[in-house]
């Protein structure tokens, strides 16, 4: 870390020194005036937001965060091919009409470039798709090339992250998902969960648990493997902490998506690497919608309320463009109030629900989270700049925090979405609170650094007027955060970010 310290400092003076920003920690009145993210330029908000310390990212899904490029590479590299008319990959195969090597087609500018735009959402209106229908097309069209390589995209992201100085990341994983579903398919559906409980028990789920501990170890090692880590020269990325979510999927039958929910849980309270649920896939889908009350009634049994493992779950990821208004009315408050989701993924449709005003009242003082998702709710939902919630959540203290969704398919990082935000109104505050908010409302373990999540101006008692220093004094402190996950990343964060803060008093 001493090293990502230096470099944070080093990048964060040339940037403010460029735009005359000026921020000091001792004066925090004073950083709050000086740092107008708005005087800046589109490039200099970029190269602030990438040194910033970003906290962490809350809402990354391991499937949809790898650029195509490197698919393609990796693609080539396995012997795959390529469906030229439907321009996806495809397993091994013999080149005939329609099919070409992904070697072939890498070294094919023109194939390549359309191969990009099929795999990712960098062209409006590619083969005639709306950004929602290409979006999510785009999964089954890379899927091919998926095999054996979730280590290599795991070490990416790390690496990735650490460049853009943020060392904590919630990944969402489908853990043992075809094997769960065939489970959930032969136990059948009973309509009522303690039966339906019950008979997955007696079918072996607790099977495909070890199974996925097992997939996890191996995730892992491969991933440290390709990073080096424990080398004498491991690469940045292993400075990143990994926790996981498991992902559910909400298009499928009743019996299949409550399988996977009833596994997820299990495999939280087994493995410790696994920290919470999740619910995807299109929530617009029929099949979503039609099931949507069922599958909060699910999740608030299975998870007791959230009291056996937290759930994020996304919610309100609709527009008009894409579901009708009375789609929108309810989703959010019933995943909060019904199922007890601890965070919403995107929030979108808040403003449309019914008692607006009211649930985002209930959300800041329950400190429920709205993980934020700007360039992917401009991108598949139509949603952006004043029309996004994000300044509406903020002036409503609903805790926030940005995040990227599906990085490689949107083509954005992290960095990339501190800086729209700041260029749609948001202040190095509104950054800093949101880094803040990555840690203290992910679902790491132990107590915290601050009795005042999402305010951040009371400190626990046991660090008070130590946070920002290099090491914490021997004593209650020090304990604290040998003995809690969150106390540790979040010290980390706010060591990076006093370097980062005070580059800009030397900057002076």
């Amino acid at each position: 870390m001493a090293f990502g310290n230096r470099w944070i400092a080093a990048t964060l003076a040339v940037v403010l020194l460029t735009v005359g920003v000026t921020p000091s920690v001792a004066q925090p009145a004073r950083a709050r005036r000086d740092v107008d993210l708005g005087r800046m330029s589109g490039a200099e908000r970029v190269a602030f937001a990438t040194a910033m310390p970003k906290g962490g990212e809350l809402h990354n899904h391991l499937s949809g965060s790898v650029f195509p490029e490197t698919f393609l590479d990796w693609a080539a590299a396995d012997g795959l091919c390529v469906d030229t008319a439907a321009l996806a990959l495809h397993p091994p195969c013999t080149p005939a009409e329609g099919f070409r090597s992904a070697a072939d087609a890498v070294r094919d500018e023109a194939l390549r470039a359309a191969m990009i735009d099929s795999l990712s959402t960098r062209k409006s209106g590619f083969a005639g798709r709306s950004g929602h229908d290409q979006f999510f097309s785009a999964f089954g069209r890379f899927a091919a090339t998926r095999r054996e390589r979730d280590g290599a995209i795991l070490a990416d992201l790390m690496d990735g992250l650490a460049a853009q100085n943020t060392y904590y990341l919630e990944l969402m994983v489908t853990p043992q998902g075809r094997q769960t579903r065939a489970l959930g398919a032969k136990v059948g559906w009973r309509e009522d969960f303690a039966a339906q409980k019950a008979a997955l028990a007696a079918a072996d789920l607790g099977g495909l648990v070890e199974a996925a501990v097992a997939d996890t170890d191996a995730l892992e090692r491969s991933a440290r493997g390709i990073l080096s880590c424990d080398s004498a020269q491991p690469r940045p990325g292993c400075a990143v902490t990994v926790r996981y979510l498991v992902q559910a999927s909400r298009i499928l039958p009743p019996e299949e998506t409550f399988a996977q929910l009833q596994m997820g849980v299990a495999l939280v309270r087994r493995d410790p690497r696994w920290v919470g649920l999740q619910l995807v896939a299109p929530e617009s889908d029929p099949r979503a919608l039609a099931n949507y009350s069922l599958h909060m009634r699910m999740v608030d049994d299975l998870t007791e309320h959230g009291r056996a493992a937290p759930a994020a779950l996304h919610a309100g990821e609709l527009s008009l463009p894409t579901a009708t208004v009375k789609d929108m009315r309810f989703h959010i408050a019933e995943a909060v109030r019904v199922a007890g989701a601890r965070r919403i993924g995107h929030g979108v449709d808040l403003p449309y629900e019914i008692g607006a005003e009211a649930l985002a009242a209930e959300m800041a003082a329950k400190g429920v989270l709205v993980e934020i998702n700007l360039t992917s709710n401009a991108t598949i939902l139509g949603v952006e700049g004043d029309e996004h919630p994000y300044a509406w959540l903020r002036a409503r203290g609903v805790p926030v925090s940005l995040s990227t969704d599906d990085a490689g398919i949107l083509r954005i990082d992290l960095s990339h979405e501190y800086a729209r935000a700041a260029g749609e109104g948001a202040s190095y505050q509104d950054l800093k609170r949101s880094a803040r908010n990555a840690l203290a409302f992910s679902f790491l373990a132990g107590e915290g650094l601050w009795r005042d999540p999402g305010l951040y101006r009371r400190p626990a008692k046991a660090c008070a007027g130590q946070i920002g220093r290099d090491s914490p004094r021997p004593g209650p402190c020090a304990d604290l955060i040998a003995h809690s996950d969150k106390a540790r990343e979040q010290w980390r964060h706010e060591r990076g970010l006093a370097d980062f803060e005070k580059a800009a008093a030397r900057a002076r």
